[in-house]
């Protein structure tokens, strides 16, 4: 400091030559980025990285230092750069260190922000959305149902088309119905099905009938112990007459959220149940219908389209009103044989393929 009053004091002309000429180098500095950030305010342009180097700078390195040092030129990041010769500015070396220094750090922010970006969008999930198709509900007078007025479809969503293998690592979880899919379908998947089975019972101590074995096994514990890759329910016709609907929603609900947390790779798939023919669509009971249908759109409303899905192929089956084809059933409830082909295609057609699941079966 003291050198620095006695230069002053000899030669004042020199000390006056050095203020100007740190103040043309800032000076220059700001109009480079006044030019190429338009119209800013004082705080915006003291803010700017750039200005803060220089700032930090000149106040670590005292004349004498600077008088010393030779000039270096400085890359600066294409934001900056403007119409400056392929983004190069000559600094003093004690400025230009710390300049490229922090275009360094900032270069390195940009890049690894443009990462963060880049796997966001690797991660993102397609979402699919149910709808549902309205129409004037009937009046009822049932404790166990009410016409809702709308009917679910299959949940929207870029489906894959997948062959056997997508089945292997498969559990179907359901009743009559689904052993017809397991004895007629042909699909290499593990089943676990009654006659008879509700969403009451599924998970409960009495246990449901593995069809590879024929023996009882407990759901509970096999969803613990096994992981699957696409585990598929269809349940609703036996809770007809037991409980209303937003009871069997609620124990639907359940049911899913414990295998969910159970099974958290597995997509899950609630299949619609099949209408019945008009021979066996009683409206003085419960087994109608009406009330299926009332079943499904509770079971519809628990897809998310991300890891749950809504499949209805009641469409391939029915007439234009609604009811179950009498060529394609026995009784008006369960399919003829050789109609699960039909329902095997329909269930390829639908596959969700991610990276947490088996690629193999897609065609």
């Amino acid at each position: 400091m003291k050198r620095i009053k006695k230069i002053i004091h000899n030669c004042p002309y020199l000390a006056a030559l050095l203020i100007m000429w740190m103040l043309l180098t800032i000076g220059g500095i700001l109009l480079v980025i006044y030019r190429d950030y338009g119209k800013m305010k004082w705080g915006d342009l003291v803010s700017h990285p750039l200005f803060a180097v220089v700032w930090e700078a000149e106040k670590q390195n005292n004349i004498s230092n600077l008088m010393g040092t030779e000039s270096v030129m400085v890359k600066l990041p294409e934001q900056a750069s403007g119409a400056a010769d392929n983004g190069l500015v000559l600094l003093p070396s004690a400025v230009g260190s710390k300049v490229g220094a922090q275009v360094e750090k900032e270069l390195a922010r940009e890049e690894e922000a443009h990462a963060a970006e880049e796997k966001q969008e690797a991660e993102e999930v397609m979402v699919g959305q149910t709808l549902y198709v309205e129409y004037p509900p009937i009046a009822t007078d049932s404790i166990y149902y009410e016409d809702v007025g709308k009917t679910a479809l299959t949940t929207e969503y870029p489906y894959t088309a997948v062959n056997e293998d997508y089945f292997k690592d498969a559990a179907f979880l359901g009743d009559s119905r689904t052993i017809g899919i397991s004895d007629y379908s042909g699909l290499e998947a593990d089943f676990y099905c009654d006659n008879g089975m509700t969403i009451y019972k599924l998970l409960g101590e009495k246990g449901v009938t593995w069809q590879k074995t024929g023996e009882k096994v407990n759901m509970s514990e096999v969803l613990q112990q096994k992981q699957y890759g696409k585990i598929y329910i269809m349940l609703g016709m036996n809770e007809l007459g037991y409980g209303d609907t937003e009871y069997f929603r609620e124990h639907y609900q359940a049911v899913l959220e414990q295998i969910r947390a159970w099974q958290p790779q597995a997509v899950i798939f609630l299949m619609a149940n099949l209408h019945v023919s008009a021979e066996k669509n009683n409206l003085e009971t419960e087994f109608n219908n009406i009330n299926i249908n009332a079943k499904n759109a509770a079971a519809a409303s628990l897809a998310d389209g991300i890891d749950v899905f809504y499949l209805d192929s009641n469409p391939y089956f029915t007439d234009e009103n609604g009811l179950l084809k009498s060529e394609l059933t026995f009784d008006g409830v369960h399919l003829y044989a050789n109609n699960y082909a039909v329902w095997k295609d329909f269930l390829m057609e639908h596959g969700v393929v991610r990276e947490t699941t088996e690629t193999s079966g897609n065609e």
